[in-house]
């Protein structure tokens, strides 16, 4: 057994790189571990022998055993069961007359009515005492011979979010933060990362983000649909899962033992009937009433009683968290409280600055890479990428394509250029200028003048800036 597991805790075992938050990890990794876990226990005979063990007076009981397991069992449901049940979960046997209507569903439960002591002495157990054929109405367990594959289905349909997200994910994270998620890094290492990571998001691939974040949105709300499908699918198996089994989980802490065993006998009975007929050697048909023991709903009911809480745990979790994605989607100062949280000491302005110009996309891959990189790295990426923005705006080349336009912003720095024939003449410019006008002119060394003289700018804060570069190359 324990050579079986193994593989499983390797399963759950931390990656270097985490491409799953946490609520993606419970709904999708631990619980396809538990439901594997659960198959392997139902499947070793060694801890809980035969399936079903059946007593009868026929001779060949190997015969009599194999003949229930493969036709099923079945359990006389009780008056409320019948009542608020649906008409596919039962095999009715009645006449065709409305005769049947006035008849108690089954003649144990007339005893109740009458004498309910009489009636608890001679029934077996919950479901199985005496009926009447073609009055008495049947609850077959067709599902006790297919729980280990239900589990394993269950499994299957977990996993498939997490499968259709790795391949979307195509290891972009793994290939952004690999080497550089421990706590000590080789300087070179750190450098070299760092600066990939800069020239990444300097990089204009919004697009590329956007849709790596809708896919992950995608896979978050499958993983709500499927907690969805898989309680329907559990109450049809079960016949009225999660209506009766809310009972017994009740009885729990109340130590309500009684009325554990009786509310989970009607989903995961121990003792069931069965039916075979036996042909006289003149075809004449004898019935035969069978009585089985099923030692595998022993474990069955505690199984499923865990995993009843367990898929409301994770439905409500991936509901919560459909809610909060949307919220982070339509609200972006929510997604700079969240960055800010990795970055411990940088001005929020600063965050503020990085973040007005990316969008929902880009915010995703950055909340990603601070996951799996070290915290520092990722403050002094979120740095570097504020002040390549700052630098960006002085030297922004649209200035460069049109700058016709932006002279008439100074026309007194105009005026006095086409006063001054000379080389050597010196211009001063108001302190109460605009100081990025100022930049702009001297970036793009005022292309619009034809003799370009030398130019001494005395800004406000004391920066000359010298024209004799440009002149001298635009004469050679």
């Amino acid at each position: 057994m324990y050579a079986a597991m193994k593989p499983l805790s390797n399963y759950l075992r931390l990656k270097t790189v985490r491409i799953y938050d946490p609520i993606f990890t419970l709904h999708s990794k631990c619980t396809i571990v538990i439901l594997l876990t659960c198959t392997f226990l139902l499947s070793a005979k060694q801890y809980f022998g035969e399936p079903i063990l059946c007593l009868s007076s026929e001779r060949q009981a190997d015969y009599v055993q194999s003949y229930c397991w493969t036709m099923g069992t079945y359990i006389l449901p009780a008056e409320d069961e019948w009542d608020g049940a649906r008409s596919w979960e039962y095999a009715l046997y009645a006449p065709a007359s409305g005769a049947a209507d006035d008849v108690n569903v089954s003649s144990l439960r007339a005893l109740v009515a009458q004498n309910e002591q009489y009636a608890r002495l001679i029934s077996i157990a919950e479901g199985v005492g005496p009926e009447t054929r073609g009055v008495t109405k049947r609850m077959y367990l067709r599902y006790y011979q297919w729980v280990f594959m239900i589990l394993l289905f269950q499994s299957l349909l977990f996993y498939f979010p997490s499968f259709l997200w790795k391949v979307w994910e195509g290891q972009r994270m793994e290939q952004l933060c690999c080497e550089v998620g421990d706590a000590l890094i080789v300087e070179a290492t750190y450098r070299t990362r760092l600066q990939m990571l800069t020239r990444y998001f300097r990089a204009q691939f919004a697009p590329i983000h956007w849709c790596y974040s809708i896919k992950y949105s995608f896979c978050e709300l499958l993983n709500v649909f499927i907690s969805i499908l898989n309680f329907w699918l559990m109450d049809v198996v079960f016949n009225g899962f999660w209506y009766k089994y809310i009972h017994a989980l009740a009885a729990i802490p109340v130590y309500d033992w009684n009325l554990w065993n009786l509310m989970t006998s009607r989903v995961f009975p121990k003792v069931a009937k069965c039916e075979m007929f036996v042909y006289g050697p003149s075809g004449t048909p004898n019935v035969m009433d069978i009585l089985c023991v099923l030692p595998l709903n022993i474990l069955n009911e505690k199984i499923f009683a865990v995993l009843y809480v367990w898929f409301l745990f994770i439905a409500l979790l991936a509901t919560v968290n459909i809610v909060y994605r949307l919220l982070v989607i339509c609200c972006p100062e929510l997604r700079l409280q969240l960055l800010r949280t990795h970055l411990k000491g940088m001005p929020k302005a600063h965050v503020r600055e990085v973040l007005a110009s990316a969008g929902y996309g880009d915010w995703f891959v950055l909340m990603c890479v601070s996951i799996n990189v070290n915290p520092s790295l990722f403050r002094e990426l979120l740095e570097q990428l504020y002040a390549k923005l700052n630098q960006a705006r002085c030297t922004d080349p649209v200035f460069a394509e049109q700058p016709s336009q932006q002279l008439p912003q100074l026309p007194h720095l105009q005026a006095k250029l086409e006063r001054c024939p000379s080389r050597n003449c010196s211009l001063l410019i108001d302190p109460t200028a605009d100081r990025h006008s100022i930049c702009t002119v001297s970036s793009q060394r005022v292309m619009a003048v034809p003799t370009a003289p030398t130019i001494n700018i005395m800004a406000p804060n004391d920066e000359i800036i010298s024209m004799d570069i440009y002149y001298n190359e635009s004469h050679a």
